[in-house]
Protein backbone atom coordinates (compact mmCIF):
# COMPACT_ATOMS: atom_id res chain seq x y z
CA UNK A 1 0.00 0.00 0.00
CA UNK A 2 1.44 3.76 -0.87
CA UNK A 3 1.70 6.33 1.55
CA UNK A 4 -0.70 8.47 0.12
CA UNK A 5 -1.83 11.06 2.94
CA UNK A 6 -2.70 14.71 3.46
CA UNK A 7 -1.83 16.29 6.08
CA UNK A 8 -1.95 20.25 7.10
CA UNK A 9 -0.76 22.09 10.56
CA UNK A 10 -2.59 25.69 11.21
CA UNK A 11 -1.82 27.95 14.16
CA UNK A 12 -5.50 29.34 15.43
CA UNK A 13 -5.90 32.17 17.55
CA UNK A 14 -8.38 30.15 19.81
CA UNK A 15 -8.04 28.06 22.74
CA UNK A 16 -8.20 24.19 22.73
CA UNK A 17 -11.69 23.58 23.46
CA UNK A 18 -13.02 26.42 21.06
CA UNK A 19 -11.22 24.60 18.52
CA UNK A 20 -12.42 21.20 19.15
CA UNK A 21 -16.15 22.78 19.64
CA UNK A 22 -15.90 24.05 15.92
CA UNK A 23 -14.60 20.25 15.07
CA UNK A 24 -18.02 18.69 17.00
CA UNK A 25 -20.77 20.97 16.93
CA UNK A 26 -23.34 20.77 13.80
CA UNK A 27 -24.11 24.63 14.18
CA UNK A 28 -20.29 25.68 14.02
CA UNK A 29 -19.33 23.39 11.41
CA UNK A 30 -22.17 24.29 9.30
CA UNK A 31 -20.43 28.02 9.29
CA UNK A 32 -16.91 26.49 7.76
CA UNK A 33 -17.20 23.34 6.19
CA UNK A 34 -17.99 22.38 2.67
CA UNK A 35 -21.06 19.80 3.90
CA UNK A 36 -23.41 20.44 7.30
CA UNK A 37 -22.35 17.75 9.96
CA UNK A 38 -25.85 16.21 10.04
CA UNK A 39 -25.32 13.78 13.05
CA UNK A 40 -22.35 12.94 15.33
CA UNK A 41 -21.74 10.30 18.01
CA UNK A 42 -18.91 11.80 20.59
CA UNK A 43 -18.23 8.03 21.47
CA UNK A 44 -15.64 5.13 20.29
CA UNK A 45 -17.48 3.79 17.05
CA UNK A 46 -20.13 6.34 16.95
CA UNK A 47 -21.19 7.36 13.38
CA UNK A 48 -20.56 11.27 11.92
CA UNK A 49 -22.36 11.78 9.01
CA UNK A 50 -21.67 15.36 6.88
CA UNK A 51 -24.85 15.99 5.10
CA UNK A 52 -28.61 16.27 5.16
CA UNK A 53 -31.23 14.14 6.01
CA UNK A 54 -31.78 13.58 2.45
CA UNK A 55 -28.15 13.02 1.46
CA UNK A 56 -25.24 11.61 2.56
CA UNK A 57 -21.90 13.55 1.63
CA UNK A 58 -20.06 12.12 4.02
CA UNK A 59 -20.01 9.17 6.51
CA UNK A 60 -17.57 7.27 8.74
CA UNK A 61 -17.02 5.72 12.51
CA UNK A 62 -15.54 7.55 15.39
CA UNK A 63 -12.18 5.29 16.02
CA UNK A 64 -10.90 7.32 18.48
CA UNK A 65 -12.22 10.27 20.67
CA UNK A 66 -9.97 12.12 23.08
CA UNK A 67 -11.33 15.69 23.86
CA UNK A 68 -10.23 18.38 23.49
CA UNK A 69 -7.31 17.03 22.12
CA UNK A 70 -7.84 14.12 19.37
CA UNK A 71 -10.56 13.10 17.04
CA UNK A 72 -9.97 10.14 14.49
CA UNK A 73 -12.27 8.72 12.58
CA UNK A 74 -13.45 7.22 8.83
CA UNK A 75 -14.25 8.74 5.83
CA UNK A 76 -16.08 7.42 3.09
CA UNK A 77 -17.88 10.08 0.49
CA UNK A 78 -21.44 9.12 -0.13
CA UNK A 79 -22.52 7.29 -2.96
CA UNK A 80 -24.60 10.28 -4.49
CA UNK A 81 -22.41 13.06 -3.13
CA UNK A 82 -19.59 12.75 -5.14
CA UNK A 83 -19.23 11.14 -9.00
CA UNK A 84 -16.20 8.84 -9.74
CA UNK A 85 -15.54 8.04 -5.57
CA UNK A 86 -18.04 4.80 -5.11
CA UNK A 87 -15.21 2.31 -5.48
CA UNK A 88 -12.59 4.15 -3.14
CA UNK A 89 -12.03 2.32 -0.04
CA UNK A 90 -12.50 4.47 3.27
CA UNK A 91 -9.62 6.25 4.84
CA UNK A 92 -9.07 7.95 7.73
CA UNK A 93 -9.51 11.67 9.08
CA UNK A 94 -7.35 12.50 12.22
CA UNK A 95 -7.43 15.71 14.25
CA UNK A 96 -4.91 16.54 16.84
CA UNK A 97 -5.06 20.05 18.99
CA UNK A 98 -2.58 20.94 20.87
CA UNK A 99 -1.56 23.87 22.89
CA UNK A 100 0.67 26.66 22.31
CA UNK A 101 0.22 29.78 24.96
CA UNK A 102 -3.20 31.38 23.59
CA UNK A 103 -3.22 29.77 20.25
CA UNK A 104 -4.25 26.18 19.21
CA UNK A 105 -2.18 24.26 16.64
CA UNK A 106 -4.43 21.90 14.40
CA UNK A 107 -3.16 19.20 12.89
CA UNK A 108 -5.25 17.27 10.35
CA UNK A 109 -4.05 14.19 8.49
CA UNK A 110 -6.35 12.60 6.23
CA UNK A 111 -4.74 8.71 5.55
CA UNK A 112 -5.39 5.47 4.63
CA UNK A 113 -5.56 6.26 0.51
CA UNK A 114 -3.95 3.38 -1.74
CA UNK A 115 -3.40 5.32 -4.30
CA UNK A 116 -4.03 9.21 -5.86
CA UNK A 117 -7.77 8.32 -6.27
CA UNK A 118 -10.88 10.72 -6.44
CA UNK A 119 -11.22 10.45 -3.43
CA UNK A 120 -7.95 12.14 -2.62
CA UNK A 121 -8.27 14.50 -5.10
CA UNK A 122 -11.15 15.40 -3.99
CA UNK A 123 -10.51 16.39 0.09
CA UNK A 124 -6.84 17.59 -1.56
CA UNK A 125 -9.05 20.58 -2.82
CA UNK A 126 -11.49 20.75 -0.16
CA UNK A 127 -9.60 20.22 3.00
CA UNK A 128 -7.34 23.84 2.37
CA UNK A 129 -10.81 25.45 1.85
CA UNK A 130 -12.29 24.50 5.09
CA UNK A 131 -9.26 24.84 7.32
CA UNK A 132 -9.23 28.26 6.40
CA UNK A 133 -12.38 29.28 6.61
CA UNK A 134 -12.33 27.24 10.32
CA UNK A 135 -9.58 29.41 11.10
CA UNK A 136 -11.29 32.76 9.77
CA UNK A 137 -14.28 31.72 11.44
CA UNK A 138 -12.46 31.82 14.75
CA UNK A 139 -10.11 34.45 14.45
CA UNK A 140 -12.48 36.45 12.07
Amino acid sequence: MADVKFQKKITIAASREEVWNALVSPEAVEQYHLAPLHRIELKKEGRIIYGTEDKVMISGRILEIDAPQKLVHTFVFGPEATPGTQADAATTVSYTLSENGSETILTLVHSGFEEENQTFANIAGGWPHILENLKKMLHP
